[in-house]
């Protein structure tokens, strides 16, 4: 097969009916937290207050999940968008 051709074709894939139910329902579930953001985020904070009394532990757990990726992936990009900034401003200034 020649690798000029090889761009021109498509791939079918056809899913099962369990596979087609996951995906609408996949677009179902984001759809409703979509619409409706106060209950989604009301159910959160209880299963975080839940979470907080009855396992303290695996709660600290999360957290620390959280702050490791935070340190990891948010703030180097949060770094590097405010230096693409100072840049930008730089060159329109000169």
């Amino acid at each position: 097969m020649n690798p000029e051709t090889a761009n021109d074709q498509t791939i079918t894939i056809t899913l099962s009916p369990a596979e087609r139910f996951y995906q609408n329902h996949l677009k179902r579930v984001s759809t409703y937290q979509k619409a409706h953001p106060e209950k989604c985020r009301e159910k959160c904070k209880k299963y975080n207050d839940r979470l907080r009394e009855q396992q303290p532990e695996k709660y600290q757990e999360i957290l620390q999940q959280k702050k490791d990726y935070y340190i990891t992936v948010r703030k180097p990009k949060l770094v590097a968008e405010r230096e693409a900034k100072k840049q930008a401003k730089q060159v329109t200034a000169v």
